[in-house]
Order: structure tokens, then C-alpha cells, then sequence
């Protein structure tokens, strides 16, 4: 197995910070260090700064969302072909 990266959560946490830089990347989830998470999909959600606070105004954060779900017992999915094309501006 290859290397992973493991951006340790913000346990029991509901709100993002006011505070943050351009590019920082957060876990939230609502559950406790030792709590189970039992719901179908995860509780577990990651967010990446988009525009970082100056003290006047307040970081803007944006959720990753994600295409698919997988585990280790199947093959991963596809990825979507359906995108639109990408495009200059």
C-alpha cells in the first residue's frame, strides 16, 4: 500500500472557523473522538478556504463534494463521464 494522507478531524465541531488561509483544508465531523459513526454515508465532511480572513472580514470556506462512495470489499466506480467540457476563463 501507497502512502495516505490523514488530515486528523475537528471532533464534535458544527461550525467552521472565522479564521483561515487560502488553500487550508478542514475536517468537521459532529461525533466524538471514540464515537461510531452508523450512518450510511459518514458524518465526516471536508472544507477548503477559499478566501482567507483578514481579521475585518471572515474566512469563506467551500465543502469537497464528493462523486462516489467505495469500501474495500468491491472495485471503485467510475468516475462520472458527464461532466460539461472545461473551458478557458
Amino acid at each position: 500500500m501507497r502512502d495516505e494522507i490523514n488530515i486528523q478531524p475537528n471532533y464534535k465541531q458544527s461550525t467552521l472557523p472565522c479564521e483561515g488561509n487560502v488553500g487550508d483544508l478542514l475536517v468537521l465531523t459532529p461525533l466524538g473522538a471514540e464515537e461510531l459513526d452508523h450512518s450510511t454515508q459518514g458524518l465526516a465532511s471536508l472544507w477548503f478556504c477559499i478566501r482567507a480572513g483578514d481579521g475585518k472580514h471572515q474566512a469563506v470556506w467551500a465543502r469537497v463534494q464528493f462523486d462516489g462512495v467505495a469500501s474495500c470489499d468491491a472495485p471503485i466506480p467510475d468516475p462520472p463521464q458527464n461532466r460539461p467540457p472545461l473551458k478557458r476563463g
